[in-house]
């Protein structure tokens, strides 16, 4: 089986998922304070009791872990080509 990998665009990927990576945290940094300054906790309605509670649970943990899984892509990505090239060099 022949595999073809272009190292420069694969790296390239792999930088540009850290980017958006990047990008992604910063701007879900800033709509937490929004929210938080927005929503402050003594604010005591259904609506603003479960936009709260449902960004906690988001922001707290789906965001971690879905951030966590994108930057273990591009590590993986990364890693492919230097075993690729590794691999090819031996052979």
């Amino acid at each position: 089986m022949n595999i073809t990998i272009n190292p420069n665009a694969a790296t390239d990927d792999a930088s540009q998922i850290d980017s958006i990576v990047t990008t992604m945290e910063e701007s879900l940094e800033t709509l937490n304070g929004a929210i938080t300054r927005n929503i402050p906790n003594g604010v005591q309605t259904s609506w603003s009791e479960t936009v709260r509670e449902n960004w906690s649970t988001y922001y707290g943990a789906d965001v971690p872990a879905a951030m966590a899984d994108m930057k273990l892509s591009a590590t993986n990505l990364r890693m492919a080509v230097d075993q690729a090239l590794k691999y090819s060099s031996e052979n």
